[in-house]
């Protein structure tokens, strides 16, 4: 049926075909027939066209992309305006503009855009001076319009900012309400609530099901509860493997806090591999524990040059050890 009417020049079935063909929707996948019934429904002026061929080019073409999201957008196509105001706030296909970008998000925010309302709010909450002027009142006020709509990432959000103004209850509310919806950074941050309320075991229960979801945030907390033993039976073994797959995630605490525990073992190579990664993404105790590597050759060739590098990048943050570190240095004379 859809065939046959796009064969007629019906826009309506050469975009619903596009889809098929991009979905292999009861027909054979195939991506290069979908673009071009796409592109045929967007050159005749279908908004919808035009935004799904920009979100078809996105990835490859940005800039093609950028060009066709703003053909829809004129047309005020909402879910354009929006993917228009994120092409001008990463730089996707144009440059940066972050007076632009906002722009487009409050013509989709206005029609209750719930990504273009968060997006504003991201804007207000952590833009300062680039374009737009920081204002966390606005960024609340909006973020809590998302989130009283059942918005799991708004309510996140919001109760993220709400425990920056040490509104903890009120955070605990919102955090609850987004982790109940399954969304992985305000189950980890619930967990972390419990925590520090002393409730170590709906804390690790919590964290439990953010590790299932691949969460590397929750597998780091974990790793704690087990290694320290709260809410939790102690099992070393098992905060290793939880330290480790948040490690290889790139999650700079947990390479530390899996060094430490390898250095424990006396598996010195392994331990100054994963100082290393910490301390390559700025974490000061992974700094210090590698210029240490460095000044007593474990893991790694005697190095003190290397060794002042280190201690003196966690000294200039003001780490106590690595100040230390850098004095008995001086005192030797190296």
């Amino acid at each position: 049926m859809w065939k046959r009417a796009a064969e007629l020049g019906n826009v309506e079935a050469m975009r619903h075909l596009g889809k098929i063909y991009w979905e292999g929707s009861g027909v054979k996948l195939d991506k290069k027939k979908a673009e071009r019934l796409v592109r045929m429904a967007a050159g005749r002026g279908d908004a919808v066209a035009q935004n799904n061929l920009g979100h078809l080019l996105s990835e490859e073409r940005p800039e093609e992309a950028f060009r066709y999201y703003a053909l829809a957008a004129d047309q005020g196509f909402t879910c354009a305006e929006n993917s228009l105001g994120c092409c001008y706030g990463n730089g996707e296909g144009t440059e940066v503009d972050l007076g632009k970008a906002r722009y487009w998000f409050e013509r989709a925010a206005a029609k209750g855009h719930e990504k273009a309302i968060r997006s504003l709010a991201l804007l207000d909450a952590s833009i300062d001076g680039e374009g737009v002027k920081l204002d966390k009142k606005k960024a609340m006020k909006l973020y809590r319009a998302a989130a009283d709509r059942g918005d799991a990432v708004a309510q996140a959000n919001l109760a993220f900012l709400l425990d920056s103004e040490k509104r903890f209850e009120e955070a605990f509310r919102y955090y609850a309400l987004s982790a109940d919806q399954g969304y992985t950074d305000a189950e980890h941050n619930l967990g972390v609530c419990y925590m520090e309320g002393e409730g170590t075991e709906k804390a690790a229960k919590i964290w439990k099901r953010a590790v299932e979801l691949g969460d590397a945030e929750a597998m780091e907390s974990l790793g704690e509860a087990y290694e320290y033993g709260e809410g939790v039976k102690l099992d070393k073994k098992k905060a290793e493997r939880l330290y480790r797959a948040a490690a290889d995630r790139g999650h700079a605490l947990a390479q530390h806090n899996l060094a430490v525990l390898l250095d424990a073992e006396e598996k010195f190579e392994e331990a100054f591999r994963y100082y290393a990664l910490a301390a390559d993404q700025g974490y000061t105790d992974g700094e210090t524990n590698l210029g240490c590597c460095y000044r007593d050759g474990e893991g790694t060739e005697v190095d003190l040059g290397k060794a002042r590098y280190w201690f003196e990048r966690a000294a200039a943050k003001g780490h106590e050890g690595a100040i230390k570190a850098l004095a008995a240095l001086d005192a030797r004379g190296l």
